[in-house]
């Protein structure tokens, strides 16, 4: 189960973004040494704020009001991100990319290279995976997590306008698809609760 952290990593950083406009740039003007220090970087800080994040959530487990707690507000703004998502104007691209620069502001503080991101992940991962730091299955979903986060990064290193385009084009009906599955997991867990 600890390949899950490809997908993760790699959709932390699947968004257009400054670190992602950074690597392109960088790629582009083939300032690969600096690139490769910033990559190296980047990967580092990515797993200490998924380890020391996920150490505090799995303490957190000991005191089931407060995991309880945090369980729900992750679920709930995980919905609300969702239904956001979804019930915006289609025919306004301009609402629709303003918008999506707002998730992007809001996923500044939820975003996987902050421990909130990570709590938030971390009660949805605990689902399929223990969070223990002394577990190598633990140990591989971090590494994973971060080769997600490469992937990531070549993909804009490769592709980079192509991406940017795509999801200037496409940012609507991706958002529709993303919002619907954050609603279904929401309301999944709501169920089973």
């Amino acid at each position: 189960m600890s390949l899950i952290g490809i997908p993760v990593g790699l959709y932390g950083y699947l968004f257009p973004g400054n670190i992602n406009i950074m690597v392109m740039e960088l790629y582009a003007s083939k300032r690969y040494r600096l690139l490769t220090f910033l990559l190296g970087v980047i990967l580092v800080f990515e797993s200490i704020y998924c380890v020391v994040a996920l150490m505090f959530l799995n303490t957190l487990k000991t005191n089931t009001k407060l995991y309880s707690s945090i369980e729900l507000i992750a679920y709930v703004l995980i919905f609300v991100m969702g239904l956001w998502m979804v019930i915006e104007k289609k025919g306004d691209n301009k609402v629709t990319h303003r918008n999506t620069i707002f998730r992007g502001i809001f996923n500044i503080i939820i975003h996987p290279q902050q421990i909130p991101f990570w709590v938030v992940a971390g009660i949805l991962l605990s689902k399929v995976i223990e969070i223990n730091i002394h577990n190598s299955t633990f140990d591989a979903f971090v590494v994973f997590n971060a080769v997600g986060t490469l992937l990531a990064m070549l993909l804009y290193m490769i592709f980079g306008n192509r991406m940017l385009d795509y999801f200037k084009v496409n940012i609507v009906v991706f958002n529709r698809i993303m919002g619907t599955g954050y609603i279904l997991l929401s309301l999944y867990h709501w169920l089973l609760a």
